[in-house]
């Protein structure tokens, strides 16, 4: 496959995403009419499962497995080792749930907040395909709440698909029904990952929850639920209407398809692009972003966002996937797709404070190593930054980031200090 294959972005730009017709015209819920008419769920998921697509938010979980492990369990309040009460009046025994991932708060990302503006009935329609083939009757729309503008154009989008009977009761005349929520969150960084996201449609506080169980058992009010990220989502469509053994062939081996990568920084040409995976960095900076911007000297880049590996330009050559390799063949985990790179003329020190106040003000405070430890690696980079340092401060880095990496409840405690972590052992902050 040639690195100019779009699968998201093909008609970016030329159609009108607040017209259902424009889509259609250019072969839109095609992929839903195959799943109504010459599908079954089984034989949808196993094309998933063929593709090799993985979760593009950034874990990179396989996302047929997902969803086979929805179809296969049974409804909530069935058959659980576990104690499962629903916890709303609206939600009866016997369900199933699809939640679409748009929270979308990390510094630097802003993919799928671009999927929306410009192609949002790929989201829909992916979402839909989804939904029915884990036999869910509902699927929620979980949008950052700071996505005005993209709530409003996935109400019209919603609205427009209802009308031409792409979702709702008896789905183009099938025995299928779906009903779609969207759901508002208050921009949490936290409510990015799942379990958090079900407790703040749940409405309870944002924050992760214990597993076993996990979702795909009991997720949202006790049920079986998938969530899924945006752009994991808008590939559903051609996967579909192309097959999964197609879309194999594309871009890394590892984990399939295409990725768009935000290129931000000091490059001559930042912003989105879509590469296949398997991509090296190099080339991404190089070609896809016009290389560093004139009078600008290359430092170090930071991959898959804030909590995102840093870079050196002899480690460039690393490729973006989700497996990581060894040896010559080296990986980058690609995370969300964000490249953020850094020229001579940063701060480090201002730098660093950025990174460590994000944490800080995104860790939800469930677990005290990171509720704590975010705020000290906070207070330590700002008395850095003021040449207060001390040789106490320079141990008790090493003592925060090992408790960070290894006792925090959730991955975002896990995360928090990699780029600081890398910026010690990296040179790139010298003590």
């Amino acid at each position: 496959m040639t690195d100019n294959l779009k699968v998201l972005t093909k008609y970016w730009g030329k159609i009108n995403p607040l017209r259902i017709e424009d889509y259609i015209c250019v072969g839109g819920y095609m992929a839903l009419e195959k799943f109504i008419f010459k599908m079954n769920p089984e034989e949808a998921i196993l094309e998933i499962k063929k593709s090799g697509l993985r979760g593009r938010g950034g874990a990179g979980f396989p996302t047929g497995d997902k969803l086979e492990m929805v179809a296969r369990n049974s409804p909530c309040g069935v058959n659980f080792d576990y104690k499962i009460i629903p916890t709303s009046r609206d939600t009866p025994q016997g369900k199933k749930y699809f939640i679409c991932n748009l929270e979308e708060s990390e510094p630097g990302t802003y993919k799928d907040r671009l999927i929306v503006d410009n192609n949002p009935h790929l989201l829909l329609e992916g979402i839909i395909i989804s939904a029915l083939s884990i036999e869910a009757k509902k699927a929620y729309i979980y949008i950052n709440g700071n996505y005005e503008k993209q709530k409003e154009i996935l109400e019209i989008a919603i609205s427009q698909a209802k009308e031409k009977k792409y979702w709702g009761e008896n789905i183009l005349g099938s025995n299928y029904n779906l009903e779609i929520e969207i759901y508002s969150g208050a921009g949490a960084y936290i409510c990015g990952e799942e379990t958090a996201l079900i407790n703040s449609i749940e409405s309870n506080r944002g924050e992760p929850k214990i597993r076993p169980p996990f979702p795909t058992e009991a997720g949202l009010f006790g049920c079986p639920t998938a969530v899924s990220n945006t752009e994991t989502i808008s590939n559903i469509p051609w996967i579909i209407s192309n097959g999964g053994e197609r879309f194999a062939r594309i871009g890394s081996k590892n984990s399939p398809g295409t990725k768009l990568f935000i290129l931000s920084g000091a490059v001559a040409k930042p912003g989105i692009y879509e590469a296949p995976t398997g991509i090296n960095v190099r080339k991404l900076i190089d070609q896809y972003a016009g290389g560093i911007k004139k009078g600008k000297e290359f430092w170090f880049a930071q991959i898959g966002g804030a909590c995102g590996k840093l870079l050196l330009e002899k480690e460039l050559k690393a490729k973006m996937e989700f497996c990581v390799g060894t040896g010559r063949d080296l990986s980058v985990q690609m995370g969300s797709g964000s490249i953020l790179v850094v020229d001579k003329s940063v701060n480090i020190h201002d730098l660093l404070i950025s990174w460590t106040d994000f944490f800080r003000r995104e860790s939800c405070g469930k677990c005290v190593p990171c509720r704590e430890g975010t705020f000290r690696l906070w207070e330590i980079a700002k008395r850095f930054r003021d040449g207060k340092i001390s040789d106490r401060d320079k141990t008790a880095v090493e003592d925060i980031l090992w408790t960070l990496d290894n006792t925090t409840f959730c991955p975002l405690g896990k995360f928090a200090g990699t780029a600081f972590r890398d910026a010690i052992t990296k040179n790139i902050l010298t003590f």
